[in-house]
């Protein structure tokens, strides 16, 4: 896929007034405030990681905790309008991932490189965990991926309380027609001091019905593991620029979609 990134906030700004975004689930329009999530605290010079929607992001200590927010903010509208953009139909992963980059490309982010891959999964079904472990390891680094939350959380699975209500979130959202969704990404600064984002989309298809996702838990014994990776950077002529409307667009989803993950 060739994405071209928007250098024009004006540009930006216009296309953001264009995206279509999904109706608010009613579960989420019937929520008491008793059951909204607490604002997240985003935390400078500590290692950070959110659940937005169907995404584990990860900001290294180095992102600087003002954009940690326009970061999660800008992957939240992403992942809802690619949402809006398979809503009734039987796309998958790929024209899910595409529409998402496109966002992103949209709104002032750079997509520097771009990559897919497909593999089998059989089993135990609590070892399929571990083959998203090297996926991210390759996209990361051996020494990013040594030290990062996720990949650390990953490998501890079995320790985790299976209800907390991030997990429970995370798992709501990766729910698809036809196949567990879900992206892990993590943020850096890079030599510039501008954020770095390696991104993974992955996409668990099984053969009988799945629950909770992050554990990787199914009934069939086979399954395949697709995923669609990419590095991106951020344009900060477009991006700072056009925050406020992305705030604006994705305002009402926030507190239902955005957790901070304690790990």
């Amino acid at each position: 896929m060739t994405t071209i990134a928007v250098n024009d906030p004006h540009a930006a700004a216009s296309y953001l007034e264009s995206v279509s975004l999904p109706r608010m689930p009613t579960y989420l329009e019937s929520a008491g405030s008793e059951e909204a999530a607490a604002p997240v605290d985003y935390r400078s010079g500590e290692e950070q990681a959110l659940a937005v929607g169907s995404q584990i992001a990860e900001f290294a200590a180095d992102v600087p905790a003002d954009i940690r927010p326009q970061i999660a903010n800008a992957f939240l509208l992403a992942q809802l309008a690619a949402n809006r953009k398979i809503e009734g139909t039987e796309g998958g992963t790929k024209e899910w991932y595409d529409q998402y980059v496109e966002v992103l490309a949209n709104i002032g982010w750079l997509v520097e490189s771009d990559q897919a891959s497909e593999r089998d999964v059989s089993g135990d079904t609590a070892e399929v965990h571990k083959e998203i472990i090297p996926v991210l390891t390759a996209a990361l680094g051996p020494a990013v991926a040594a030290t990062t939350i996720v990949v650390s959380a990953l490998k501890g699975l079995a320790d985790m309380d299976k209800n907390k209500p991030w997990i429970t979130l995370f798992d709501r959202e990766s729910q698809r027609a036809s196949a567990n969704q879900f992206q892990i990404s993590y943020a850096a600064v890079d030599d510039s001091k501008k954020p770095r984002i390696s991104l993974v989309c992955f996409e668990l298809d099984a053969l009988r019905s799945r629950t909770q996702v992050l554990f990787f838990k199914f009934s069939s014994a086979e399954a395949k593991l697709r995923h669609f990776g990419a590095e991106l950077s951020i344009n900060p002529s477009v991006f700072e620029q056009v925050q406020d409307v992305v705030e604006e667009r994705i305002a009402e989803y926030v507190s239902s979609y955005v957790a901070d993950i304690e790990i």
